[in-house]
Order: C-alpha cells, then structure tokens, then sequence
C-alpha cells in the first residue's frame, strides 16, 4: 500500500523510474526484514547514486521534519501476521544525475593547492614529488599487515547442514567493487559468464554506489540478477541480508572480487551457512595498505580457494600469510590465443614514422602527467632524428582535462590522439609500435597481453608483476623522471640496434610461451565452480531431494535482464 504527496505531478518516464526505484526497496527489506511490517518513508534525494537509508526497528511517530519539501510519500508492506512488529525506512529516490555526471563520475583531478606553482613550472617534478610521498606510504604499509583472523567451524553436532531450497536450481553470489572499466572488473563479467555456462544462477552485488555504467554488459538472461544494495543498504547490513539470500536462493558459491562487505560478511555466512564454497580474486598489492590482496590475507581462514592472476600473489599469499595449498595461479588469458609464437615485431630499426600508444584508464595509478611528458619527450627525440612521430591516448577519467591541457600546452594536441576507451583497440595496436605503461602500480597490465598479441612492443616501469610479461630490457624505473628518461633512451636503442630489438622481441617471445604454460583463470574459476555444483548435486541426489526435470536444469535464456529479484 502506497500512500503518495499529492501535490508532486509526474510524468509517464518519472512515475515508471519512481516505481521501479519502489520494487527494488521492498524487495530488499523484505527479505531482510521477513517477519515484519515495513513502513518506507520515501524523499527526493539529492545525490544521484546514494539513497541515504536510514533503519528503526520500531514504529516511529511522524514529526513536521519528515513531512518537508522532499517527502514523496509512504510505502506500507503488511508483515506475515497483523501482529508483526513494525520496522522503518527512510530513504531517498537519487535523483537522475547530469550528463556531465555520467561523463565525468568521479571529481575532476586538480593540482595539489600546495604544489600548484610547481605544477605551473614543471608538471615533471610535481610528479616526482608524488612519487617519493607514495613510496613513503609504501615503507609505512607493513604496518597494516596483520595475521590472518582465526575462523572456528565448531564441534560437528553444532554446525548447521544445508537444507535444499525445492524447485531453486544452485546460485552463487559475485560481488565486485562496482560495474565500471577495470581489469578486476573484467574478470568478474567473465566469472559470470563462467558461472552461467556452468548451470548457476547469479546474484550480483556491487560494494559501492555508483552508477554501474557496465550494468548493461552483464548476461542478458533471467539467470543473472544485479541487487542494488549499493544504492539501497547500507554496509552493516550486509551480512544479514546475504545470509537470508543464501538460505532462500540455495546459493552454493560466493566469488569474492574486490567487495569489501562482503569479506565483512563472511563471519555471518560460516556461522549460519557453512556449506558455502567461497572463492576470492584479486590482482594487485596497494602500497598504502597492500590493498585486495592483504584483505584476502587477514580472511584467508574464511575463504577455500584464493585464485590470483600472477606469481607474485602466490609468493605474496605464502610469504606474507603462510598461505598453501588453496591458492590457484589462472592468468587472465584466452587459452585459444596463446597458441603458437608471438607475430614480428610491427617496429623495424631506423623506421622513419613510429606510432607510440598509451592505453589505460586516466587515474594516478596510470600516472597520466608522466604518459603526456613521455610523449613531449618522446616527440622531441623524434625531431631530433627526422621521425615523423604520431600517438594515441586511449582512456578516460579525473586526470582527463588535465591531460588535454598539457597537450595543448605542448604542441602536441595535433599529433597525439585523444580517443574513448571504447575505441577499437586491437585495431590500434595492430598499427602501433611501442606501448608505454608508466604506471605507479600495476598487477599484471592486461593490456600488454593485447600489444604483444599484436606486434606491439610493450615499454613498462617495473613495477607489480610486469616482468613477468615484460623482459628486463624493456622495463624503466618508477621514479618519474627516471621513467621519462629511460623510455626514450630504449625507444632510441630500438630503433638504432636491430640486434636489441630482435632481442627483445626474443624475450616478449619467451614471457609469452612461458606464462602460456600456466592455467587460466578461466579454468581455474570455471573448474572451481563446476566442482563445488558436482559436490552439491550428489549430496541432493543422496538426499533424494534434486527437483524434478524441468526445475533443476539450464533454465532457458532471454532477453530480460532483471535487475532485482521480487
């Protein structure tokens, strides 16, 4: 029952958002909240992607504050029994945001106030100082490492079995750190993909409020399910809300990639659902803090399988927190093209035109500022010589007016090409020459696996676990304008020594065959998954309790993408 401000006309499209906004609220706290009857006191939001909810598990008296200009109206959803307890909820609908918003989600990168006249003078040096102040939070991030949390599964008579829910066919939770560009983000479409293809149900939550621009790309299919708990619950109340999915939906896998609530909530589910397989992946270790990784760490007696993209995780996992035995190397590669050698090198010694690339999301990970004076540099080595040098600079965010305006302030802007992440990349690696990755921090760059794959020589700083696709003389220093320096000084060296490059291109080679040799995230995940629904289905079967034919298998695809279960 909905009882709605009169005085606030809408039109068809409001009224249809306002609805949907309604059926996914109810659908949370009913769930959550199963044995009681829900008062939602709904308000126009002034943020476009946080409701601001606020929970009192009790009947609340009505004051003139909660009747102001914002108040929408009021959703009543009756309890299992007249004499059900009232809970309420107030929340507000976020506003549609801006087209500006949607462009530019996160603050536009500004100098430092401080260092602003440095930036003016010398944008180099304001790097470099950067640089040293995160290599002193590095020095100081040991001290967030801490032993991994002890997890007690109790005495046998007291741990609670699985009960199989009739007629729902196994699901598994994915949660990510939200549905926009990543490479953590990537693979966790790809799990969902993964999970489809094995015979699950998926349910979807994201850890922050966004406007999950990638929501689209998720499985057009009713087995998929994106829950906006993001947008409608908040952290603390997490746990409880996924024990209640575990048990309604018969979830038999949580895939952890990158949501810090839901390793909060992993004590609630090993308490009261301990039959869950739960599997973590993450992919790079932070300098402030170490990150997922060390996360991963302190909850690693909380979790079955850690799977990592690269071997220093391994060694990370085991040398930092004693971890064996359940950690699993899956590169993020496609195992149908990893086949064969590497193909020649699209740079040839004394080429008279080269096309440098940079490719990458505009934040200070990929250190944008450092990629620009690359180019500058770049550019002037190439006049010097008489090459007519051309670039690409694919990617957006917070550094991304930033970044035209150093080119513009260069001279560059007519030579260096700003293009949307959505470009076609491979095609713009198939013509380019060398790809520069400056970055401050990486895990292991997916997109060097794409350069080498099209002829295109990678040039890293060395850092995270580049060298392991990237050989030694290929990889430049971190500081920044070590970094400028050296990139150009092994871009002269390729193309003056054709005996470096086709080194070099020897050792690409080498990385390529040797990191073919390990298995795959996707099977790694995929096994991981079809094992666990292997394990679940002979326990049903034992148990007489697999639902009939027609219930239990591959429920047919469609078009409608749900994104919340009534």
């Amino acid at each position: 029952m909905a009882n709605f401000a009169s005085r606030k006309p809408t039109s068809d499209a409001a009224s249809d958002r306002l609805s949907r906004e309604i059926a996914e609220i109810t659908a949370i706290y009913s769930r959550l909240y199963r044995d009681r009857h829900l008062q939602i006191i709904l308000f126009e939001g002034s943020n476009p992607v946080w409701s601001a909810p606020s929970i009192t598990e009790q009947d609340i008296t009505i004051a003139p504050h909660i009747l102001n200009g914002d108040y929408i109206g009021t959703v009543q959803v009756p309890g299992p029994h007249p004499a059900a307890p009232v809970l309420t909820v107030t929340i507000s609908i976020p506003r549609n945001p801006s087209q500006g918003e949607l462009d530019h989600p996160e603050p536009i990168w500004q100098p430092n106030r401080r260092l602003a006249r440095l930036f003016a003078v010398s944008p180099l040096a304001y790097e470099q100082i950067r640089h040293i102040v995160e290599m002193r939070r590095k020095k100081a991030s040991a001290k967030h490492i801490r032993p991994s949390l002890w997890c007690g599964r109790g005495a046998p008579d007291f741990v609670p079995q699985r009960q199989p829910v009739p007629g729902k066919r196994p699901a598994i939770i994915v949660g990510v750190h939200w549905l926009e560009v990543g490479g953590a983000e990537k693979l966790a479409f790809d799990s969902i993909q993964w999970a489809v293809e094995a015979g699950l149900r998926v349910f979807v939550v994201a850890s922050v409020a966004a406007f999950q621009r990638l929501q689209h790309k998720l499985p057009q299919t009713e087995d998929v399910t994106f829950i906006r708990l993001d947008r409608y619950l908040p952290h603390s109340h997490w746990p409880r809300f996924l024990q209640k999915l575990v048990e309604d939906e018969n979830v038999i896998l949580v895939h952890n990639h990158h949501c810090v609530p839901l390793y909060d909530a992993l004590p609630q589910l090993r308490l009261h659902t301990p039959w869950v397989t739960v599997i973590d992946s993450t992919h790079i270790i932070e300098y402030a803090n170490g990150g997922y990784p060390r996360i991963s760490g302190v909850w690693s007696n909380f979790i079955d399988h850690h799977h990592v993209i690269s071997g220093e995780l391994v060694r990370y996992m085991r040398d930092t927190f004693g971890v064996l035995g359940k950690v699993h190397l899956g590169r993020m590669r496609d195992r149908a093209q990893q086949t064969g050698d590497l193909p020649p090198p699209n740079m040839s010694a004394g080429k008279k035109a080269l096309h440098v690339t940079f490719i990458g999301r505009l934040s200070f990970q990929k250190r944008p500022i450092v990629v620009v004076e690359t180019f500058r540099a770049l550019d002037a080595w190439a006049r010097k010589n008489g090459i007519a040098l051309t670039g690409t600079l694919v990617g957006e965010g917070p550094f991304q007016r930033g970044v035209e305006a150093l080119l513009n302030r260069y001279g560059l802007a007519d030579r260096v090409e700003r293009v949307a992440a959505t470009s076609d990349v491979p095609a713009l690696l198939k013509r380019s020459d060398i790809l520069i990755l400056p970055s401050n921090n990486e895990g292991l760059a997916l997109v060097c696996y794409e350069a080498v794959e099209h002829g295109c020589i990678p040039i890293s700083t060395d850092v995270g676990s580049q060298s392991e696709i990237v050989p030694e003389g290929l990889l430049v220093p971190l500081a920044s304008m070590a970094c400028v320096r050296e990139t150009v000084r092994v871009v002269d060296r390729l193309w003056r020594d054709e005996a470096f490059l086709a080194a070099q291109h020897a050792a690409l080679n080498a990385c390529h065959h040797r990191l073919a040799a390990d298995p795959t995230a996707e099977e790694v995940i995929s096994g991981l998954y079809r094992q666990t629904l292997a394990r679940i289905e002979a326990e049903d079967e034992a148990l007489g309790a697999l639902p009939p034919h027609g219930e239990g298998g591959s429920a047919p695809r469609t078009n409608a993408h749900h994104d919340i279960e009534a």
